[in-house]
């Protein structure tokens, strides 16, 4: 008897009469001729398990959908996070992103764009997945945000433009003279260890949601997992 069917077994035994008693009470040999009989049944029609198998897919993508629907509320009205408008907007992206991700730079003009097309707030989520330096740009940009929200869709441009952008110390010094913020601030703020925090709780957040890469996005409340094809699929969603 394979796995999956000494469990549907187990179920259909609960699902019975005898689950009035406890199943421990029953006779070895009545419980053998029961199990005998649904195994019987369920070897002469075997699609009551794809039935089954196909029954706990839907459940499990029932649970999914209203798991994003729910984090989708919930993170365009997280003011720790980094955004573009407010949660009166008509639309609403998120984007899980890595600041080394190629295809998150991609998405990046297609969403600057949409942003002039439609009533869109835009919620960025750094879950620095790809390398070491993913980190220590996520930490320190977060650090920015933190003490400066329109400084940071300046860092936030830097490395999200194609081709490899720099963390080292030597180049956030000088990013930060260039922005004009006190970069002794953002070394305070590091110190405090929030953004840290920040970025481990959006670390969490994919987890709960089975994120493997990025992009990730939700489009409201709906999502959507990789990169888009062209601009005009991002549109069709937003306009749909």
């Amino acid at each position: 008897m394979n796995l999956f069917k000494g469990s549907l077994i187990a179920s259909l035994l609960c699902l019975s009469p005898l689950c009035y008693a406890q199943i421990d009470d029953i006779d070895a040999k009545t419980k053998a001729k029961i199990e005998s009989i649904i195994d019987e049944y369920v070897s002469t029609h075997p699609e009551i398990i794809i039935r089954a198998m196909q029954k706990l897919e839907h459940d499990e993508q029932a649970v999914q959908a209203n798991n994003v629907k729910n984090a989708g509320i919930a993170l365009r009205n997280d003011s720790t996070l980094p955004q573009i408008n407010t949660s009166r907007a008509k639309h609403y992206i998120v984007e899980f992103f890595d600041f080394n991700c190629g295809y998150c730079k991609v998405l990046e003009p297609m969403l600057e764009r949409a942003l002039k097309e439609f009533d869109l707030q835009i919620i960025y989520v750094n879950i620095p997945i790809i390398k070491e330096e993913s980190s220590q740009s996520a930490v320190f940009s977060q650090a920015v945000y933190n003490i400066d929200k329109k400084a940071y869709f300046k860092f936030h441009k830097y490395f999200m433009t194609p081709g490899y952008r720099s963390a080292d110390t030597d180049t956030l010094k000088k990013l930060c003279k260039e922005y004009n913020v006190d970069f002794n601030k953002v070394v305070t703020e590091l110190k405090s260890k929030r953004p840290h925090e920040r970025i481990s709780k959006s670390i969490a957040q994919s987890t709960n949601l089975k994120i493997s890469g990025t992009p990730y996005l939700i489009i409201d409340g709906k999502e959507l997992r990789g990169a888009f094809r062209d601009y005009e699929q991002l549109k069709a969603l937003l306009k749909d």
